[in-house]
This record gives C-alpha cells, sequence and structure tokens, in this order.
C-alpha cells in the first residue's frame, strides 16, 4: 500500500467513499490521489482493462464530476475499469476546483515517466505508472477541461489506427500533439491508445454532459484494434508552434497599457481557438516603440517569433500570416504556467 496516494479494489472499499457529495469525496481523500480498480464481470484470468482519469488539474471537474455519476450506479464490464482521481489537494484549496496545481506543487500532468523521482509527485506518479503498466490496459482517456472558448476535442500523442478510433469515439475535432511534456497520456501511450478529452469551459453543466457522454461511448465500445472501418475525427489539427509572453512582460487581458501592464492582451481572442486568426489582426497593445512582448518557439525551442507576429508604429501587435490558435486561455496565471496558446495547421 503506497503512502502517495489512495487505493481502491471494487465497489465494497468505495462503498463509503461515494456516499457523500462531489466534494466530500475529495474531503475523504485528504489531499492525495487516489486508483481505483473496479474487477471485471466475468471469468477470464486476465481481463483486458481500460483506464479513465481525471482531475489531473485542481481546477478541471468535469470529468471528475462525471465518472463519479457511473461509480455511484455501481456497474459492473467485461474489462477490469480503472479509474483515477488526480490533484486533489489543488481541487479542495481557497474553495473548490480553483487551481490548476497549487504553489508548492508541480503539475501533477507534467511528471509522469519523468526523472529523477524526487520529489513526492513524481514518485506517486511512477508507483501509479508501475500499477497501470501491469493491467493489461486497451485504452485509456484522460478527461480534462480548458480555461478558454474551444470546442470540444480529444488530444492524441502518437498518432495510429486504434488511437484515431479512440479520438473519434471522443470528439470529433482531434490535436495532433507534438511535445514532449511527461504527461499522463504520452506515459502510457507505449502500453495502448490514449488520449486526453478536452470537455469545455470547467463549472458548466454542458460540459460534464459532454464529458459523461464520452464514459459511456468508451465503456460501451467492443474494442479498439484497428480494423478496415476504422473512424477518424472530421477535424484533425497538428500542434505546430507554441506562444508564451515572455518572462519579464507584465500582462493583462482587456484594459489599458500603462506604468503595470506592457502588454493588453485583446479580450474574446479564445473565440478563434481551431479558427483562422487572420493576417494582419491585431493581437494586443504595448507602448509605442517597445519590444515584441510575444515569444514563439517550434517543437525543438527555435525561435520563430517573426514568422507570425510584428509590431506596428502605433503599439499593436498583429499576425503576419494567417494562424490558427488552438487552446489559446484567457488567464494570466494559465498563460504563466503553459502557454498563451499553440499555432496549429489542419491536416485532415
Amino acid at each position: 500500500m503506497s503512502a502517495l496516494y489512495h487505493r481502491f479494489d471494487g465497489y465494497e472499499e468505495l462503498k463509503a467513499l461515494l456516499e457523500g457529495s462531489d466534494e466530500d469525496v475529495l474531503v475523504s481523500l485528504a489531499g492525495k490521489p487516489a486508483l481505483m480498480r473496479i474487477p471485471a464481470a466475468g471469468t477470464a484470468l486476465i481481463p483486458a482493462a481500460r483506464l479513465i482519469a481525471c482531475l489531473m488539474h485542481g481546477n478541471e471537474p468535469s470529468g471528475y464530476r462525471a465518472i463519479l455519476e457511473v461509480l455511484r450506479r455501481g456497474e459492473r464490464f467485461p474489462f477490469d475499469l480503472w479509474v483515477l482521481i488526480g490533484n486533489v489537494r489543488a481541487a479542495t484549496q481557497d474553495g473548490w476546483y480553483a487551481h490548476r496545481y497549487l504553489d508548492d506543487q508541480e503539475d501533477f500532468n507534467r511528471v509522469w515517466d519523468v526523472g529523477p523521482t524526487t520529489t513526492r509527485m513524481r514518485r506517486c506518479a511512477a508507483e501509479i505508472l508501475a500499477e497501470l503498466r501491469s493491467a493489461s490496459l486497451e485504452a485509456a482517456i484522460d478527461l480534462h477541461n480548458n480555461s478558454g472558448q474551444n470546442p470540444y476535442y480529444a488530444i492524441l500523442p502518437a498518432p495510429s489506427e486504434p488511437g484515431l478510433r479512440l479520438a473519434a469515439l471522443c470528439a470529433d475535432t482531434m490535436l495532433q500533439w507534438r511535445l514532449r511534456a511527461f504527461t499522463l497520456m504520452e506515459a502510457l501511450t507505449d502500453l495502448c491508445p490514449t488520449v486526453a478529452v478536452e470537455c469545455g469551459l470547467p463549472h458548466l453543466p454542458e460540459g460534464t454532459a459532454f464529458a459523461s457522454g464520452v464514459i459511456h461511448r468508451f465503456l460501451a465500445a467492443e474494442g479498439f484494434a484497428a480494423s478496415a472501418d476504422d473512424a477518424r475525427p472530421p477535424r484533425i489539427v497538428e500542434m505546430q508552434h507554441r506562444v508564451t509572453v515572455r518572462p519579464e512582460v507584465t500582462f493583462a487581458f482587456g484594459g489599458v497599457v500603462d506604468e503595470e501592464t506592457d502588454l493588453v492582451i485583446l479580450p474574446g481572442l479564445d473565440g478563434y481557438n481551431f479558427e483562422v486568426l487572420p493576417a494582419g489582426h491585431t493581437i494586443g497593445h504595448i507602448d509605442v516603440g517597445a519590444a515584441m512582448p510575444l515569444c514563439v518557439t517550434d517543437m525543438s525551442r527555435v525561435d520563430v517569433t517573426d514568422r507570425y507576429f510584428r509590431t506596428t508604429p502605433d503599439g499593436r501587435v498583429i499576425t503576419t500570416e494567417d494562424v490558427t490558435p488552438v487552446m489559446m486561455t484567457t488567464t494570466v496565471v494559465q498563460t504563466r504556467r503553459d502557454c498563451l496558446f499553440y499555432v496549429s495547421r489542419r491536416v485532415d
């Protein structure tokens, strides 16, 4: 039994935990992740297994609420069902679901298969991953929320026919992931088809409903092996470049440039996620004569900022060519902890 996370095996062990509200469950977990296994119905000696992960970021509750609905029904399946509830501690601080991760934590979705295992989070991830690697996984999904307006979409780290089939089962839009970020989905890719699924903005009932639909289809699917009639998501885009605000630049979403704010990013740009932001479009405002406040890097971290943005004599930051942003956020915290957005290109 690990001291770093809770481990539950079967509904009997989960019964008391699931009797309270969603928030009561988190309180009972007392700041630790939880790994649960619901044994398969049937008599197979080594049943296949499927994994549903949620709350890897403490401010992304849609998948968490949806999977608790399934667990409270007490269903069993022709495969072992594994459930991972991630950053419980971040989800319970300062009210509910307020933090992606805490200031004294690493991002729990950036510590999978990364070394050295010097921190509690890294050791926790390593122990959980060891269990999952012995679980005969045939597919896995990791449920998330976005911090900006986006369509519902799946993220596939390593294109394959089974992976594309799984992505199509989850959403009509798919983002092909090209980063090495030590996410859970990357760590599981060598075991089974795995996708992350973005369920829209947090705290919206329609996001939880979408997550519930994804879970239902995932659990009802007959299998994920490649076949002659493999489906593909209708819209596939590939991540190309990462856009950040330079670390010395102070910035805000909306407002005016002043002595405390070097860059003002125009509100509403997240409405262009997965759509074309045309050349010449204003991204934000800076002081006249100030240097470029954004930085764009490719997947090898080569600076390609000049390809996409320039400043104007009247203090605007504008696009120099058509850009398709994805995962554009609307918060300073999320921008600092991840990025402003990724540049993508359509490949379907």
